[in-house]
């Protein structure tokens, strides 16, 4: 190891869903960063991708970015990622994505060295993916599961040895979360188009399928119907923006729901909400909900996946099923009548929320991969 320190290359498929607004992963890469200690570790991230802004936002932090734009199916990736190990002198190679893992754990075993597959989501098993995961199956030398819900998902879906997986949750820096000035709110209302007076709810999300943002707008007829002076704001994009936008129209709603487009000051936005609604069908960990609990928001979330762990039903939020307007309709009606109880499900919410710093997340990356080094 050179000068005594570990080298890990982080190697992921794409640092963008878009090309050019950082993934939820490149978000926590830029978190994580700059609290890995540096008498200990030189730590590196590679994509599978041209170079686009969202590895820029690493770069303007310091970490070298490596980028490889050979496709994301080819086998010239290996070679890449080979040549890399070597050059920089790499201990570990720390996969996030299908592509990543497969070439990675193969580029790894060549180079004599270990890998790490760190699995964030719970994903449609694609017929391929499902060979390669069983055909790499023992070339995996530890696996990372965001929660007990994808340590499942793993070895069923992914065929990774229960005994290589270790489930290390996400963390936020909770500090970034604290309430900002009654100005900065002001403010960001005026900027969003968020009425005086009216009460806010909505999400933080991507316009995806297993987001579920649908149902939460076919609830919005009932919860306007009890609660007209509401405006309904959800932050994001995604291929599906123009198909709920025109849900919206259809449910003749549209002076009620907002579409501010992706959202760079999360913190600001997480404090214009009342009442804070995650309806996803399908969610590896819930890190928006954390972080929404971290903002002493009231949450309304789908009883799915990670969120499952996350949130204590009837004290720090409460627990949807997953596609159903109905329910969430019932339950966002209740806070918004009770100003007392969105309060304290507030309160409750915050103190939970500080199990999940990140430095107690780059802790235990630090402690896996000291592990696997002095490991035969």
């Amino acid at each position: 190891m050179e000068n005594s320190k570990i080298n890990v290359l982080h190697v992921i498929d794409k640092l963008s869903m878009d090309g050019t607004n950082p993934s939820s992963c490149t978000k926590l890469f830029v978190d994580w960063m700059p609290k890995f200690d540096a008498d200990k570790f030189n730590v590196k991230v590679c994509t599978l991708r041209d170079p686009d802004p969202a590895g820029k936002v690493l770069e303007d932090i310091g970490v070298d970015v490596f980028y490889i734009n050979k496709g994301k199916i080819s086998p010239a990736n290996i070679t890449e990622i080979e040549t890399l190990i070597q050059k920089h002198k790499i201990d570990i190679v720390h996969l996030h994505g299908y592509s990543a893992a497969n070439f990675g754990r193969i580029a790894a075993r060549r180079q004599g060295i270990k890998n790490v597959v760190h699995e964030h989501a719970i994903l449609k098993v694609q017929p391929h993916q499902y060979v390669a995961d069983w055909l790499l199956r023992n070339k995996t030398d530890a696996a990372i599961a965001v929660s007990g819900a994808v340590k499942d998902f793993m070895m069923s879906g992914r065929h990774v040895p229960e005994n290589t997986i270790r489930v290390i949750e996400n963390g936020i820096d909770i500090e970034k979360f604290a309430a900002p000035s009654r100005e900065v709110i002001e403010n960001a209302r005026k900027q969003y188009g968020i009425p005086d007076g009216q009460k806010v709810i909505g999400t933080l999300t991507r316009f995806r399928e297993e987001k579920g943002n649908l149902y939460l707008i076919e609830a919005m007829q009932d919860i306007f119907k009890q609660h007209p002076d509401t405006v309904c704001v959800l932050f994001g994009d995604g291929p599906l923006r123009d198909e709920l936008k025109q849900l919206v129209k259809t449910l003749n709603i549209e002076k009620h729901v907002l579409f501010p487009g992706f959202v760079n000051d999360i913190h600001t936005a997480y404090h214009l909400f009342d009442v804070m609604v995650i309806p996803s069908l399908s969610e590896g960990f819930g890190l928006v909900l954390v972080e929404a609990m971290a903002s002493s928001r009231a949450c309304v979330a789908t009883k799915i996946g990670g969120m499952v762990d996350i949130l204590d039903d009837g004290t720090t939020g409460f627990f949807v099923p997953p596609k159903d307007a109905v329910a969430i309709a019932v339950q966002v009606n209740k806070l918004l009548a009770d100003d007392t109880l969105r309060d304290s499900l507030g309160r409750a919410a915050k103190l939970a929320s500080e199990k999940y710093t990140m430095q107690h997340n780059v802790d235990a990356l630090m402690e896996l991969y000291q592990g696997l080094m002095y490991r035969s």
